[in-house]
């Protein structure tokens, strides 16, 4: 049972993580990545945008922010690479959440592409290469997938900005939804068929990338004060949290991206 996190030797902003043989709980999560994956081994049922079966030799593209949950059915062969892309310029082209089911030789050549990542100065050449794999009606199914505007979220946009100000604090539903200038029941009800997440959860998630984000940039921060700027209860409360997001403790997450 492994995963491992890694990064490009020529570009810090991309990482790639190999999975293997390792069962997760289900967990909504969003990530502050655009992800591009493919399933080497076994299948899953995983939530992206809605309920998908996705098997062997799938790939699959999972926009940021999209809240999404992954559950392996075969474990004893499941196997995956996924690469986390840090790349403002690539939202609007990806922003929509697909799985493609590839052939065999397609699935070589992307596993051949996503091995070269380490490699790889552009994130844009790695996609250019992968979408370059992909036969015509792919191609042009991609393209008209990602050309559907993003869903409307602009009514939480002022909750969306209090989070992030004040994160590191408890922001309680009620605070939000007086922001929100909506009912608590109401404001909790709406905003979880917006993001397909509860406030709370969502919260939580905003802290542990904020906290990913201190891990890479900030390595001379201990656990402690890592985890108390971003709203832990303590160092331990954030390493469990942390291992059940991310399937490491966030020390070994920083010294295997280190």
């Amino acid at each position: 049972m492994t995963i491992n996190y890694s990064r490009s030797l020529v570009n810090q902003s991309l990482i790639i993580k190999r999975c293997a043989h390792e069962l997760q709980t289900a967990r909504y999560q969003y990530h502050d990545f655009l992800s591009i994956g493919i399933v080497e081994g076994g299948s899953c049922i995983a939530n992206i945008d809605k309920v998908r079966h996705i098997k062997k030799n799938t790939l699959v593209i999972i926009p940021s922010q999209l809240v999404h949950w992954c559950q392996p059915i075969d474990i004893v062969n499941w196997r995956y690479t996924m690469l986390y892309i840090a790349s403002n310029a690539l939202e609007d082209q990806f922003n929509q959440p697909m799985t493609i089911k590839l052939t065999s030789r397609q699935m070589q050549q992307v596993k051949m592409i996503m091995d070269s990542a380490v490699y790889e100065l552009s994130p844009t050449n790695i996609l250019t290469k992968i979408i370059n794999v992909l036969d015509d009606e792919e191609i042009l199914s991609f393209w008209t997938v990602n050309s559907v505007e993003h869903m409307e979220t602009r009514r939480f946009e002022s909750v969306q900005h209090y989070i992030s100000n004040n994160f590191h604090s408890e922001c309680k539903v009620e605070t939000l939804a007086n922001i929100s200038g909506l009912s608590k029941y109401y404001f909790t009800r709406l905003f979880k068929e917006t993001f397909h997440i509860s406030p709370a959860k969502y919260l939580m998630n905003y802290r542990m990338n904020r906290a990913v984000k201190d891990l890479l940039d900030n390595t001379n921060l201990s656990m402690s004060k890592i985890a108390h700027q971003n709203g832990f209860f303590d160092e331990s409360h954030f390493d469990k949290l942390f291992k059940q997001y991310h399937g490491v403790s966030p020390k070994k997450y920083q010294l295997q991206l280190s």
